[in-house]
């Protein structure tokens, strides 16, 4: 009963923020879905940021809605028509995707404001089902790892993301660097997971960011 009535207030939080959409300027154009609203939003002079402002006002009232789940907030790049409106409304899921992902970070933005970010989660999307169809040494690091609880997945995502320093690594994981040192040891020896080659760093970066 009480996931249900969340899921209740969810919807009503929703449906207050796809009429203020609707009443934002003319010729807005509100799409209400299950867990989302999405809105055709005719922009002024062609320039993407004139959005923005919307994106601000949706923000602030779910924010000062009481007992509102955190609502996000994404923009497409601008369409050259409605009939090509949904190639920008799949960007704005994306970057909903992302700012979900940043723990902490701002509930809005455009899709010019993430860099490379969104690129990124083409690439995991586009190569998810080679992963899923996968096997090998990695693969098999990976997926025991995650099955005990992700300890050695986690260490390895903090190496790669610290480019191999072993000491900001371990600060980030608030560990020993001697413990991170055993614990990448551990990868080679038991799963014959060498570090060193490009390669495997390549296809180990695509794996964490997959499994985390």
């Amino acid at each position: 009963e009480g996931a249900a009535a969340r899921r209740s207030a969810a919807e009503r939080v929703l449906e207050v923020l796809a009429l203020h959409a609707a009443s934002y300027r003319p010729g807005v154009l509100v799409l209400r879905e299950t867990g989302r609203v999405a809105a055709l939003v005719p922009v002024r002079g062609g320039d993407e940021r004139d959005v923005l402002g919307l994106a601000r006002e949706l923000d602030a009232l779910a924010a000062a809605t009481p007992g509102a789940a955190p609502v996000w907030v994404g923009a497409g790049a601008v369409a050259p028509s409605p009939a090509a409106a949904s190639g920008s409304r799949e960007e704005a899921d994306l970057v909903v995707r992302v700012l979900r992902a940043r723990d902490g970070g701002p509930r809005h933005a455009l899709a010019a404001d993430l860099g490379p970010a969104l690129d990124v989660l083409r690439v995991l999307d586009a190569v998810r089902p080679v992963w899923e169809r996968g096997s090998g040494p990695v693969y098999d690091l990976v997926r025991t790892d995650l099955a005990a609880g992700g300890e050695l997945v986690r260490s390895i995502a903090a190496y790669l993301d610290a480019a191999g320093d072993v000491g900001r690594a371990a600060r980030r994981l608030v560990l020993h660097p001697n413990t991170l040192r055993y614990r990448l040891r551990r990868a080679r020896e038991r799963f014959g997971v060498d570090l060193d080659d490009p390669d495997t760093r390549l296809l180990l970066t695509l794996a964490v960011r997959l499994a985390t």
